[in-house]
């Protein structure tokens, strides 16, 4: 049985950043994921981003609101979710929103993603929220379904246009 548990920041630190890793790269720019996530992974590595992932995870899990969970079976982590709470008091409104959620690729397509967002909405809910919210990448179409599926509606869409040669933004990071 799948159950979710809180994080522990000092030990699910690599299953965090890899989670992490794999969304921004699933859910990156199409010109990005010409490289191999590999690749990807290492150059992100390398940067300040995974500190500061984990540092805005910890402050958010100050806030008793917060969901900031892996979701494991008896025999490993499976999964990771993780919702934060805006307020929004000039309108007398909370949102709770998906800030991560991922499941190895083992065990997708087994409901878990899909009773992730139910966990979520239901927690959401007793914690104050008028609204749940959950962005995905434009190619990550697994993804859009799961969130239809579940009945969210599309509420932004956001562009980019290239300035450069995609080329030069894919070139290895210098050591």
């Amino acid at each position: 049985m799948i159950r979710p548990r809180a994080i522990d920041l000092n030990n699910d630190r690599a299953a965090l950043l890899e989670f992490h890793c794999r969304i921004n790269y699933e859910n990156d720019s199409t010109w990005a994921r010409t490289m191999p996530f590999t690749l990807y992974g290492q150059r992100w590595l390398n940067t300040p981003r995974p500190e500061e992932f984990l540092a805005a995870l910890a402050t958010s899990m100050m806030d008793k609101r917060t969901i900031a969970e892996v979701w494991e079976d008896e025999k490993a982590v499976v999964g990771y979710l993780w919702v934060v709470f805006i307020d929004l008091n000039d309108y007398n409104l909370t949102f709770a929103e998906v800030n991560d959620m991922a499941v190895v690729p083992e065990y997708q397509r087994l409901g878990i993603a899909f009773e992730m967002l139910a966990h979520s909405e239901r927690l959401a809910r007793e914690r104050g929220a008028h609204l749940l919210r959950s962005g995905t990448g434009i190619e990550n179409i697994a993804s859009q379904k799961l969130h239809e599926k579940y009945g969210f509606k599309t509420y932004r869409l956001q562009y980019e246009k290239l300035l450069v040669e995609e080329s030069v933004l894919n070139q290895p990071l210098l050591s």
